[in-house]
């Protein structure tokens, strides 16, 4: 009997050494892509076997008795991944965040990633793969039709203006409507959106609602748009070239346009003539219609049917002044990283052309830099700076597009005088009230030159529980220089015939110009301190209750000049 119990013993024995000896331990970490930071609670499975969860600091261990598994890898906020691995080793594995689920994750005024059913205010998060990259590099375009209830235009229509965005109404306090606008946690007080290129954009968040306020304080009170710029991610250098060309062109639908028959009064020879009988016709001199013409305005048998066909041409400006347009985009870019770095650096330009003959265009070239590494263990800095230039050469009379809409369909805006200039005015004739867009951009321009700087400093750091710092240091500078120059008309023969000249301010034809300088430097300082609990996970307490408290200090400084000079 004790030989047969010895015996079992045995077996029993050699079959534990032979299960122990099979069995094989994987050891592994899991860190986010972007910015190679451990990701806690995701799941590691192995297919067709166990399973468990990363820890606080992103490492897992499994057990197994084969050669080569495959682990299952999954979280809340993040793509699947499933990889094939040997027993016995260790795994580094790196999650790409799900796009379509970041959408539901917003960044509040302070920083605190919080889900959107949690927020009480409405906030709209548009990803990169939602703006439209071709035909525009402008924010503000990309963002028409993204945001429900926003309103989007710009100022003036034409390339370069600044946009005007409303997010709700006027408030009191402010007195104008212009939401807060946030590049990466800081505030732009001196660039535009425009100004920023949509290809360095990785995400934007609108929050909209007079709750805004509750977060952001009197800034926010029309609403806040926050930019978040890309960064470059763990893995294989990227290096991305685009270009492209596209062709902006107003769309007349309704086919809208002057009426191609008139009602004047007309001779034997339908020739259109003026009070005294005699034909309308041009001075060849000055360019100006020798005299008024007659309308029966009050003669019930006054009928709208004659033709533009003998001393007076019917004219298309709708066609002549607003042309096709093209824009031109070229942009690279250089992204990569590893564990405890990132960069994501880029350059692009875009030059577009305004849809007014010869109206001019708006030229602009970024810099981007995004640079982000580990200081020492659980220190976090990340320099980000972006580099703006940008040249608008589109002319600032406001007397161009008026004259088209309101002269009659006979006047020839191309018509040349013998000094080979184009007539200032033709005439009440033609019923303009205002000069001839062509002879406005032959003797004036205006360039507005603007340098934009915007530079931000970030600095984090993770205690091993609990506690995290934050402190984000930002500076917008613009140097703007807009000059507007008006050439000397003295001896232009349609000038000096009609007593007709452009002008800004001068009281005769000499020509002037005006130099306008502005200069802004606002500084931004974002301090804060924030305190998690998990009473489940850091006390191992049976409450499920997630705490979280949080300090901020905000300081802002806003300094501007301006200098004026005028010379006739």
């Amino acid at each position: 009997m004790r030989k047969r119990l010895m015996l079992f013993t045995s077996i029993c024995m050699f079959i534990c050494n032979m299960l122990y000896a099979q069995t094989k331990e994987i050891t592994g970490k899991v860190t986010d892509s972007r910015d190679g930071l451990p990701v806690p609670g995701v799941t590691v499975k192995i297919k067709g076997g166990g399973a468990t969860t990363t820890k606080a600091d992103g490492s897992f261990n499994l057990s197994t008795t084969k050669d080569e598994v495959t682990l299952e890898i999954s979280s809340v906020g993040y793509l699947e991944k499933s990889i094939k691995v040997s027993s016995g080793g260790n795994v580094s594995i790196q999650l790409d965040v799900d796009t379509k689920i970041l959408s539901e994750v917003v960044i509040t005024g302070v920083g605190v990633a919080t889900s959107k059913k949690k927020l009480a205010i409405s906030v709209e998060s548009v990803t990169s793969d939602k703006l439209p990259q071709g035909g525009t590099a402008s924010i503000d375009q990309a963002l028409v039709g993204k945001i429900a209830g926003a309103q989007i235009s710009s100022i003036s229509g034409v390339p370069g203006a600044q946009a005007r965005i409303l997010l709700r109404g006027i408030n009191t306090l402010q007195g104008s409507t212009n939401p807060m606008i946030l590049l990466d946690g800081i505030q732009l007080a001196a660039t535009d959106i425009n100004s920023i290129d949509l290809g360095g954009i990785e995400r934007v968040e609108v929050i909209q609602g007079a709750a805004a306020a509750t977060i952001y304080g009197a800034q926010g009170a029309n609403g806040v748009i926050q930019l978040f710029s890309k960064k470059g991610k763990a893995g294989q250098l990227n290096i991305d070239i685009s270009s492209s060309i596209t062709q902006n062109t107003y769309l007349n639908i309704g086919n809208l346009g002057k009426a191609k028959t008139h009602a004047f009064n007309t001779n034997t020879n339908n020739e259109v003539i003026n009070g005294n009988g005699n034909p309308l016709a041009y001075d060849p001199a000055s360019g100006v219609l020798n005299s008024n013409l007659i309308w029966n305005a009050l003669d019930p048998t006054n009928q709208t049917n004659k033709p533009y066909d003998k001393n007076l041409k019917y004219y298309d400006h709708f066609k002549n002044f607003f042309v096709p347009a093209n824009v031109y985009n070229n942009s690279i870019s250089i992204s990569g990283g590893k564990e405890k770095l990132d960069f994501a650096i880029s350059a692009s330009n875009n030059r577009q052309e305004s849809n007014f003959k010869n109206m001019g265009y708006n030229d602009r070239s970024n810099f981007i830099s995004n640079i982000g590494f580990d200081v020492v263990k659980n220190l976090k800095f990340r320099t980000i700076t972006q580099l703006v230039y940008t040249k608008n050469t589109i002319n600032g009379n406001q007397g161009l597009v008026y004259p088209i809409f309101n002269s009659r369909p006979f006047a020839d805006y191309d018509a040349l005088t013998p000094d080979g200039h184009h007539t200032v005015f033709i005439g009440n004739a033609a019923g303009v009230n205002g000069n001839n867009p062509n002879y406005t951009n032959e003797y004036s321009n205006t360039v507005d030159n603007k340098v934009d700087v915007v530079q931000s400093f970030n600095l984090n750091y993770k205690f091993p529980r609990f506690v995290e710092l934050d402190a984000k240091y930002g500076l917008n500078y613009r140097n703007e220089d807009f000059t507007k120059k008006v050439l000397n008309q003295s001896n232009d023969l349609s000038s000096l015939a009609t007593d007709h000249w452009v002008a800004y301010n001068n009281p005769d034809r000499t020509g002037e110009i005006s130099d306008y300088r502005y200069k802004t430097i606002f500084q931004n300082f974002i301090g804060t301190a924030t305190v998690r609990f998990d009473f489940q996970r850091d006390f191992h307490i049976n409450i499920p209750i997630i705490a979280t408290t949080q300090g901020a200090f905000d300081y802002r400084k806003n300094v501007y000049k301006e200098y004026d000079s005028y010379a006739l």
